[in-house]
């Protein structure tokens, strides 16, 4: 009987313990947006301890209050940039533990070009690499490469579960400085139900 065999980006993974020992205080980090969050990251960046993990400043366009939730907010360890106040960033918002930023999501990869948004580490999702080595940022095709051009320390978090999409999406898995395997499923949102009222609108 064939063992599988184990593929090649899987044996060049760290641990996020790894990963977050290259955090110093006040840095600012980058996540991916929505359900390309990567949730293992930042769950362990939420978790974890250590006199390195303080101050810091977490940047997403739009936290939908996974991991970065309101009670993690609440340790004073971090705090949260946002462009969208929906979910539970209009509560941390209202108390002062949040910034909101308001801008055009267009606008916001001039923002960070002109220095006005810092970014120090970008924790992003990503397909697994191609025969070729090229991944997908699957489902946040937004400003991640902007972002990868910014951030001087870049960790991609490889989730088997999201789909390889096509387009503006390709990035090459040499272009990351870090790999972290995700032990979580991507955030899923379920759907609305489907009513017949929907089909005779749609006609």
């Amino acid at each position: 009987m064939f063992r599988k065999k184990t593929p090649a980006w899987k044996t060049h993974c760290v641990s996020t313990d790894k990963v977050l020992s290259k955090i110093a205080p006040g840095m600012h980090i980058f996540i991916g947006t929505g359900t390309a969050e990567p949730r293992t990251l930042v769950n362990a960046l939420m978790s974890a301890e250590g006199c390195n993990l303080e101050d810091l400043t977490l940047i997403q366009l739009v936290s939908f209050g996974d991991a970065v939730s309101y009670n993690a907010l609440e340790s004073h360890r971090y705090r949260l940039k946002t462009f969208f106040s929906g979910w539970v960033s209009a509560l941390a918002i209202t108390a002062g533990r949040v910034d909101l930023i308001p801008t055009r999501f267009s606008k916001v990869p001039l923002l960070m070009r002109d220095g006005l948004i810092p970014i120090d580490v970008a924790f992003l999702q990503i397909t697994p690499p191609n025969e070729n080595g090229y991944c997908s940022f699957g489902l946040g095709v937004d400003v991640a490469r902007r972002v990868m051009k910014q951030a001087g320390f870049v960790v991609a978090e490889i989730n088997e579960d999201i789909p390889f999409t096509l387009g503006d999406t390709f990035v090459h898995i040499s272009e990351f400085d870090m790999l972290v395997q995700a032990l979580l499923p991507p955030l899923y949102f379920p759907r609305y139900p489907v009513a017949p009222v929907f089909d005779k609108i749609a006609e």
